[in-house]
């Protein structure tokens, strides 16, 4: 639960498709938020896990989000859920 949340916070503040600046509700990404989760025990790097982020996103919305934008959103979960 405790990752849940620390990933729902950097998500949320990243909007990567901007549906909260929109207005859409806080829920919007848990889908995304919960596949993202269930990738971290299995990432062995960030570059891998900028990798997957992309891909949920591709899989979810269709839409192509760069590896640079996923990078640096990766760093925040993976440094993260190593403190945790």
């Amino acid at each position: 639960m405790e990752e849940y949340i620390l990933v729902k916070s950097i998500i949320d503040e990243w909007d990567p498709i901007g549906l909260l600046d929109l207005g859409c509700p806080d829920d919007e990404y848990v889908p995304e938020i919960r596949d993202i989760v269930a990738l971290l025990p299995h990432a062995k790097s960030v570059d891998e896990l900028a990798l997957r982020i992309r891909q949920v996103f591709i899989k979810w919305f269709e839409e192509f989000l760069s590896i640079e934008k996923c990078y640096p959103v990766a760093l925040k979960i993976w440094e993260a859920a190593k403190k945790t």
